[in-house]
């Protein structure tokens, strides 16, 4: 089987009619290698991914997707106030979970990533 480069360093099959020299466009690059490399992920209520503000260096997100053994990932976006550590503090499988900054005066926007361990 022939195979054509793949720009995520590993080898791709050969599309279907096309040659192993054959120049690849712009249009296939989008369609076959950039929307496979760059994940969609759905944002906003109810969502593995989202922003909050913080207020008092806490938040508290409702978010139904949230269980005991999430991974949550969290990212401040834009400071505000005196910007601290930031940790789940708490969750509430199929609820919640809570942001805590270790500072008292956080007001930071702050982006969460709820990721499922596949185990």
């Amino acid at each position: 089987m022939n195979k054509a480069p793949s720009f995520l360093g590993a080898p791709v099959a050969t599309p279907p009619g096309a040659t192993e020299n054959q120049v690849i466009s712009a249009a296939d690059v989008e369609l076959n290698y950039v929307n496979k490399a760059t994940p969609k992920i759905d944002d906003g209520a109810d969502q593995p991914m989202g922003v909050v503000t913080l207020s008092g260096g806490t938040a508290l997100v409702t978010n139904d997707k949230v269980t005991a053994n999430s991974r949550i990932f969290l990212t401040a976006q834009v400071g505000g106030g005196t910007p601290g550590f930031l940790r789940v503090s708490a969750r509430t499988a199929g609820t919640s979970f809570t942001i805590t900054s270790s500072s008292g005066t956080d007001t930071s926007d702050v982006a969460f990533l709820i990721v499922e361990p596949n185990a």
